[in-house]
Parts: structure tokens; C-alpha cells; sequence
């Protein structure tokens, strides 16, 4: 072992500063240099240190070294300068640009890029941890409507759809309706899994889809549907309006806000809400960002989906039992179903 060091003296002062400075080091390197401090005033040896911190002689010497000359304020200074950057702002801007037009979906990727275009090599570690670095996540990407809606009619909905609920009175009712159509199979997700480890998941090879047209008044939280393994058409909308319709007898108003598929305007359901209080009104074409509903099938989908149902009738119990069941899931639901509308302002 090498020679040690000469022993600490330190005034009380200095004691209850170091002290001080441990409780509140955030750091836990920082947290490390002060307790060797520390405890090497308190005539530890170097050798005692090692196996308490778990750190070299080498480390121990430096931090002793630079109390003893330029003391505390010093020690808690953390040092580390990282490699020079391989890309200056001007190239990293470019870097940027390129990834906001076009699509990467590994990291080797982006340093091909970057070592084509500037003839800076990258490992994929050092890639992923620079992207890392500046802001960037390797999420899923988001689907959008293959014919992106215009921005202003989705404006002029939001605004229309808030006057609406401004004109209604205690006793009506505004839902907005949409059809979904489970299909029963297990869809993969992510699982916390031991590395080197893979869970297995059971999967259907049945492609039996459960349709359901469903309707969701935000104010009140409530929902009523239409569900079968018959196709959703005309019929099925004429079945639900009936529904709402007996529920909310005493409703002045009753207005339905649609996509546009062709049997929700067709003359069939026209003719039926004749003389009624049901008003239908629709949604601008491509986009069911604006149907608050389609939320509620996507938490309909990760509840359901995701797990293994043998057969297509314990498959419908179970999206049977959480819709007729939507209390019990209120907490999740009163942050998801918010009438906060997202417009898609597409390039």
C-alpha cells in the first residue's frame, strides 16, 4: 500500500460545513468526495476508504489533495468535460431539419446520414446517447388520415361544437357517436421483462369482430351503445337514437355529432329522427381527432386487447363487462375523455 497521506485537522467549523454540504449534495459523486473527507480527518486509512466507497487510492489521493489546496468549494466542483462534439450547430441543424422531414427508425440510420454527409463516424451507442442528449425518443410513430383534414374546419367545428353546449338547456343532451369494431386476437404490447428474456403470448387465429356503435356525453360521462356481430348500419343508428331517446324523454334536444360514413346520412335515419328532438350534425371529413369517443375505444383496445381470450364469446364477455362497467375505470376516464379537442395541422 502506498504511503498515506497527512492527517486532517479540522477546526469544528469546517467539521459542521462538510456536514452541511453532505446532507444537501444532491450528487451522489459529489456526496462520495465529501464523506471521504470526512472520514479520512477522522484518521481512516486509505485502505478503510477503498473498501467503504468503493473508490481507487488514485481517486481517494486527488480528493484529499484538492480539499487541502483549494478547498471545499473545489471539491464539490465536478470537472468532467465530455469529448468534443464530431458535429458543430451549423451541421447538427442540419442534423435536425433532416430529422424532421424525414422518418429514422434506428439510430445506425441517422449516423449513415451523418458520416455521408459530413463524414463524421458514429457508433450506434454514440448515436442513440447524442439523440438522447438532444431532446430526441425512439417513440411509435402516430398514424394520421391518409387525406389530411384542412386545418380551418377543424377550427370552425371546436368553435361550433362550444356554442352548441352553450345553447343547451339542463334536460339536454349532446353525444358524440362512433363505431368500433374489435376483432378478436391478441395485439402485442410492452412488458417490463428480465433482460435476455422474452414473455410469450398466447394468440387467436380467429379474425371475429365485435361491432359496436357507441355513444359518449362528456358533460355527463354517460354512454349507451348498440353491440352485435351484425355489421353497423343505418339500422344500428336508428336502434340507438331509440335508446337515448327512451332514456331522456324529457330532453328538449338531443344532438348527435357523427363521422361522415354513408349510413350515418342515410335517408333511412333521416326520415327516422322526423318530428323528434334529434338533431344530427357532422364532423369535418377526415378527422376523428375531433370525436372525443375514439379515445374510448383506444382505452377499450389496451384494456382488452392485450390479453388472451380462448374463445370469441369469453372475448365479447370481457368488452362487455367494461363497457357496462365505465364507474369503475372513472379516475382514467376523467383525464382521457376532456373536451380538449387536438387539431392535426398536417404539411
Amino acid at each position: 500500500m502506498s504511503q498515506q497521506p497527512e492527517p486532517l485537522q479540522l477546526s469544528d467549523a469546517e467539521i459542521k460545513e462538510l456536514q452541511t454540504k453532505y446532507k444537501q449534495a444532491r450528487d451522489r459523486r459529489i456526496a462520495e468526495r465529501i464523506q471521504c473527507i470526512m472520514l479520512f480527518a477522522q484518521e481512516y486509512s486509505l485502505k478503510d476508504l477503498t473498501r467503504i466507497l468503493c473508490v481507487g487510492v488514485k481517486t481517494l489521493r486527488q480528493w484529499i489533495t484538492i480539499f487541502r489546496s483549494q478547498g471545499l468549494t473545489a471539491l464539490c466542483h465536478w470537472g468532467y468535460k465530455g469529448q468534443e462534439a464530431a458535429l458543430n450547430a451549423e451541421q447538427w441543424a442540419a442534423v435536425e431539419r433532416e430529422l424532421a422531414n424525414k422518418p429514422y427508425r434506428r439510430a445506425t440510420e441517422v449516423a449513415a446520414f451523418v458520416k455521408e454527409r459530413f463524414g463524421s463516424a458514429y457508433s450506434t451507442r454514440g448515436m442513440q446517447a447524442l439523440l438522447r442528449r438532444t431532446g430526441y425518443r425512439h417513440i411509435k410513430a402516430r398514424l394520421l388520415p391518409g387525406k389530411p383534414p384542412k386545418e380551418e374546419p377543424q377550427r370552425a367545428f371546436v368553435n361550433g361544437y362550444y356554442e352548441l353546449k352553450a345553447q343547451l338547456g339542463p334536460q339536454d343532451r349532446l353525444y358524440l357517436v362512433d363505431a368500433a369494431h374489435p376483432t378478436h386476437h391478441v395485439r402485442i404490447s410492452f412488458v417490463w421483462t428480465k433482460k435476455g428474456r422474452r414473455w410469450q403470448l398466447k394468440s387467436n387465429t380467429g379474425r371475429k369482430r365485435y361491432n359496436i356503435l357507441g355513444a359518449y356525453a362528456p358533460a355527463e360521462r354517460e354512454y349507451i351503445d348498440v353491440r352485435g356481430i351484425d355489421n353497423v348500419n343505418a339500422e344500428t343508428l336508428q336502434k340507438l337514437i331509440d335508446k337515448i331517446r327512451t332514456r331522456h324523454p324529457e330532453a328538449g334536444r338531443i344532438i348527435l355529432i357523427l363521422d361522415n360514413a354513408r349510413y350515418n346520412h342515410a335517408r333511412l335515419v333521416s326520415e327516422h329522427i322526423v318530428d323528434t328532438k334529434v338533431e344530427l350534425h357532422f364532423l369535418p371529413t377526415y378527422a376523428p381527432n375531433l370525436n372525443l369517443i375514439e379515445r374510448l375505444w383506444r382505452f377499450v383496445r389496451n384494456e382488452v386487447l392485450e390479453t388472451y381470450h380462448e374463445t370469441f364469446e369469453q372475448f365479447t364477455a370481457a368488452i362487455d363487462n367494461l363497457l357496462d362497467h365505465l364507474d369503475q375505470y372513472a379516475d382514467q376516464l376523467a383525464t382521457l375523455m376532456t373536451e380538449k379537442f387536438e387539431i392535426l395541422v398536417c404539411a
